[in-house]
């Protein structure tokens, strides 16, 4: 091959790791904008304006505003899994029932409504600043997701082989 051959490969294989690269790039954007917090206020609720960023949202949004107040909280929203419902088990929905003041926070008294809540108050409050918020259910949720990896990795070698996996997924399916 001559030096003018090899230039031109090298210049298609730098085209073509950019152009691999930017689609790389896209998709991690568009997986960031499928997981947008409509709630931009941090309000604990999507009023309609919040609600006209998502326009599937917006076209439903009279039909799940139940209550018709202008406001979807998180017991009015369709959810997928998580904090807020799904498969486990409506968590967010207690959240919000215990949130009586719609802030987004459960004070020590808020959780005196529930007495499984209130006994585990103090655990939740990872912080430790006296409210449970988005903040301490995120760092728990990180807990609990290295705790069930560590009891995972039974060879503590820090990474799940083959079997460690479905050793840990046949229990998690089988309690």
């Amino acid at each position: 091959m001559n030096r003018n051959t090899l230039l031109v490969i090298a210049v298609l294989a730098a085209l073509g790791a950019g152009t691999a690269l930017a689609a790389t790039q896209a998709d991690d954007a568009t997986r960031s904008a499928a997981r947008i917090n409509p709630d931009k206020n941090n309000d604990g609720a999507i009023d309609r304006a919040e609600a006209a960023a998502l326009p599937r949202l917006a076209d439903k949004f009279d039909a799940l505003d139940k209550n018709k107040d202008g406001k979807l909280t998180a017991d009015e929203r369709p959810q997928r899994g998580g904090m807020h419902g799904g498969r486990h088990g409506g968590k967010g929905a207690a959240f919000a029932k215990l949130d009586t003041n719609q802030d987004g926070k459960v004070s020590r008294a808020e959780a005196g409504a529930d007495p499984k809540f209130a006994e585990r108050f103090d655990k939740m409050d990872v912080n430790k600043d006296g409210v449970i918020d988005r903040t301490d259910r995120e760092v728990r949720a990180k807990q609990h997701r290295e705790e069930r990896f560590a009891a995972a990795d039974t060879d503590k070698d820090g990474k799940l082989s083959r079997a460690e996996f479905e050793a840990a997924d046949s229990r998690r399916h089988h309690r």
